[in-house]
């Protein structure tokens, strides 16, 4: 259950449309309560709303997620949230078990592999995957793997 503070941004964004830039409901919120960005974080952690980055920006939109895209949206927030490493420095599991799956099919696989191997176990490959290649563990073509990318093992 919402708390009072989270209901009346709920009703805030739907009495404009769904939709406000950050300032302005910032400005409403102020004058009944603090944390207003704060509180949209924990909502966007719910899937119940949706903003570019970690918090909103000032010159943001915060939108309402529509009641049939919330679990998508719920999904999304746990890929962007995706580690792929430990608070020690070691690898997390889903890292270990795309490196252990890259080595067992000789160093490369295709994304569609490794998502019907892995996928079941692990949330947010997709986004995992991009961090390691940015970590240079792993490279493929593009920016973000889809289906036909071949991913392959960096040596080292």
């Amino acid at each position: 259950m919402p708390t009072s503070e989270e209901q009346f941004i709920l009703k805030t964004l739907a009495d404009n449309k769904g939709e406000m830039g950050f300032k302005e409901l910032n400005e409403k919120c102020a004058d009944k309560f603090e944390g207003c960005r704060i509180i949209l974080k924990k909502l966007k952690e719910q899937g119940l709303v949706s903003f570019d980055g970690a918090v909103p920006a000032f010159s943001g939109k915060i939108k309402l997620v529509k009641e049939a895209d919330r679990a998508l949206a719920l999904k999304r927030v746990k890929e962007e949230n995706a580690p792929t490493t430990q608070a020690h420095g070691a690898p997390t599991d889903a890292t270990l078990a795309v490196l252990k799956l890259l080595k067992e099919k000789g160093g490369s696989a295709s994304y569609k592999d490794i998502i019907s191997q892995l996928g079941e176990h692990f949330e947010g490959l997709r986004l995992i995957l991009k961090k390691m290649k940015d970590q240079d563990r792993i490279d493929y073509e593009g920016d973000l793997p889809n289906s036909p990318t071949i991913i392959k093992m960096k040596d080292g």
